[in-house]
């Protein structure tokens, strides 16, 4: 067959077509889903069992489903939410604010004593893992849900600090090895792989560190890293980094564990994140197949190539437009996504999971709440 030269133009396009990228899931609706973003008394604290709509609002940080249980950090405290129930209810189980001072400790879970807690992961047998920014250690809480529970520093300042200085914790400084003799900066943002490593950001140091699954809990460095980061997460056999780099980019990386290798998913000010405000990228959540963050008031999906989408949120993000009740929910594009800055924790002021087609936005307005956005 002879092919004109129009024919064989469109051959060779479709021959140097890329292959079609995973589609954005299709978000429907958003709702409350806990807290309340307009209780006008921050200081308040919410009280052991009350519901998960119920004022005062617990301090909702980071989400972490274990099994059908919705697990948040809290500042120095874990509390859980049992979402099987008929009418699920708040659960503290480890750590507790003090009201004398700052301290660190470990033991039984109602013993145990965090100062700031800057992220928690699932570990395969069923433990959760954590890290304690101002505290300097990264800890573990084994049967978290049950009457053995009990909480163990195994990296960073593992000896208790019954009167801690945040300013000036113990192990402070750069050095790896057995967990016990291990030095940080600052340790926040957990993540674990199958096989039970634990990773997180070093962030006084600028690196990803591990904590092996071994007898002395050996600390090793993967990658030295620059800039801000706000959540890590896995993602078949990688690591995701969320942050800003050191020219206030927003920045999107994929790590190799075992190497070390870094790969830039996506970076930019903030057109790049599909906003002409502010840049204020933050949170991290994958769908299985792509990467869910927010940036001013939107959700955005991003692909592993950068190919990025926003799904929810019509960009509001410092206020309430008259009018809007974000107790009633709304489409998707339509809601109002409200994320104060004010309440940013360890470069953070928006928390994200991923469950079952929907995702659990964290945030603060005048006080913390949770937006499900339901995204089939």
């Amino acid at each position: 067959m002879i092919r004109t030269p129009f024919l064989l133009g469109f051959s060779l396009l479709l021959a140097a077509a890329p292959a079609a990228l995973a589609a954005a899931p299709v978000c429907t609706t958003g709702e409350l889903f806990a807290g309340s973003p307009d209780y006008n008394e921050p200081m308040d604290r919410a009280k052991n069992g009350q519901g998960l709509l119920d004022v005062p609002p617990l301090g909702f940080r980071a989400l972490l489903f274990a099994g059908d249980r919705l697990v948040t950090s809290v500042g120095p405290e874990l509390w859980y939410s049992e979402l099987t129930a008929a009418s699920p209810t708040l659960q503290r189980f480890a750590g507790r604010e003090s009201k004398s001072g700052h301290e660190s400790i470990p033991g039984k879970c109602s013993e145990a004593r965090f100062n700031d807690i800057g992220g928690i992961a699932m570990l395969p047998d069923g433990s959760i893992a954590g890290a304690d920014m101002n505290a300097n250690n990264v800890f573990v809480v084994t049967d978290p849900f049950g009457p053995a529970c009990m909480v163990t520093f195994v990296a960073g300042a593992t000896k208790p600090q019954p009167q801690l200085n945040p300013g000036h914790p113990d192990a402070e400084g750069d050095a790896d090895g057995p967990g016990a003799n291990a030095l940080f900066r600052g340790p926040d943002w957990v993540t674990a792989l199958d096989d039970g490593t634990i990773y997180f950001m070093d962030s006084g140091n600028n690196k990803l560190k591990k904590v092996l699954p071994d007898e002395a809990r050996t600390v090793a460095t993967v990658a030295k890293l620059s800039g801000v980061y706000s959540a890590i997460i896995p993602l078949n056999g990688k690591l995701y980094a969320m942050g800003n780099n050191e020219t206030s980019e927003g920045l999107l990386l994929e790590i190799d564990p075992a190497s070390g290798e870094t790969r830039e998913i996506l970076r930019g000010r903030s057109d790049t994140w599909l906003s002409d405000g502010s840049i204020n990228v933050s949170g991290l959540a994958t769908d299985g197949t792509g990467l869910i963050t927010t940036q001013s008031g939107q959700v955005l999906y991003v692909t592993l190539d950068g190919e990025i989408e926003s799904i929810a949120g019509n960009g509001t993000y410092f206020d309430y437009e008259s009018g809007y009740d974000p107790h009633q929910p709304h489409p998707a594009a339509d809601l109002q996504l409200v994320s104060m800055r004010r309440a940013q924790t360890a470069g953070a002021n928006v928390f994200l999971t991923y469950r079952d087609g929907d995702v659990y936005f964290s945030a603060a307005d005048e006080t913390p709440y949770v937006e499900r956005i339901s995204c089939k």
